[in-house]
């Protein structure tokens, strides 16, 4: 006998073996894809059902099926089967396999477009239905930082109310400190920027468009003494409102949304951008009302 057939059924193999390793190699890649969508959120969802196989009598005749569907669980992909009519020996409705446990047959029909996109259509109504439900308690605990707030925001809106772009710069900032911590300590900062550029350009002063934060809290402060609106002593005091600002840009350098994200960065927590976004109204109203004293005494 000829080795030939051999070499032939032998090349045939390994063909077939490298194409079950890339199908599975693609429902892994497409778990790896799902998990990093979803990581930490624990929401899963089901493809649509399909029909495996079909079982007949010894004439041909169809007697019963096996039906599956492709489930995500938040962490792992997995097949979910049974069969119809189910046999009276089994304990469960349905079994769960893992994606190498169930075989190349069940993998390649799982595979098909329709079927991850049942999978991905079905994930998304969850993650919706998770949504809302978090989202009444976001708005139900908002309630208790309103009041502790109440006061500063009554300060804020008196001073803002005349000017459209302060005024909605302030209440982006302040109205995201529960829901996007993040987004607050951005617009915080962004805030001041704001707030001292309003106030320099109301005093006269020029060149100050590119200047860094810092540069224009020391601009402001030495027209607040040139013209006597605050001593000696509260010019000593208010050098710590640079220092302030500073350490406002270095948090929203490394905490906020605006820079990119490292593998060491730790996400903000409300309380840290609620302390940002009161550091920006503080320096805010003190620089805004000291700007009308120095108007009023011109």
């Amino acid at each position: 006998m000829s080795d030939d057939g051999f070499v032939e059924l032998a090349a045939q193999s390994a063909r077939v073996r490298n194409e079950h390793r890339l199908l599975l190699q693609g429902l892994k890649s497409f778990e790896q894809k799902l998990m990093e969508l979803v990581e930490g959120l624990g929401c899963g969802g089901n493809s649509k059902t399909l029909r495996f196989s079909e079982y007949t009598d010894t004439e041909g005749d169809p007697i019963g099926h096996t039906e599956g569907y492709l489930g995500f669980n938040g962490q792992e992909l997995f097949i979910g089967a049974k069969d119809e009519p189910r046999p009276s020996w089994e304990d469960h409705y349905w079994t769960n396999y893992t994606l190498e446990g169930a075989g190349s047959d069940w993998q390649r029909r799982v595979s098909d477009p329709d079927v991850l996109n049942s999978l991905l259509v079905d994930l998304g109504k969850n993650l919706e239905k998770e949504f809302e439900k978090t989202s009444s308690v976001v708005r139900s605990l908002a309630q208790f930082v309103t009041v502790e707030k109440a006061q500063i925001d009554a300060d804020h809106d008196k001073l803002f109310g005349g000017s459209p772009v302060l005024f909605e710069s302030w209440l982006k900032a302040r109205k995201s400190v529960i829901t996007d911590p993040e987004l607050c300590i951005t617009l915080s900062y962004s805030h001041i920027e704001t707030v001292l550029k309003k106030c320099l350009k109301m005093l006269g002063a020029t060149e100050y468009e590119k200047e860094s934060i810092e540069k224009l809290v020391k601009m402001l402060l030495k027209i607040f003494r040139e013209t006597s609106v605050i001593d000696a002593a509260t010019s000593q005091m208010l050098q710590g409102v640079g220092t302030i600002c500073q350490g406002v840009g270095t948090i929203r350098n490394s905490r906020s949304a605006s820079h990119g994200k490292s593998d060491e960065y730790v996400r903000p927590t409300p309380d840290l951008a609620q302390t940002v976004n009161h550091l920006a109204g503080v320096v805010s109203v003190f620089a805004m009302k000291h700007t009308d004293l120095v108007l009023k005494n011109r």
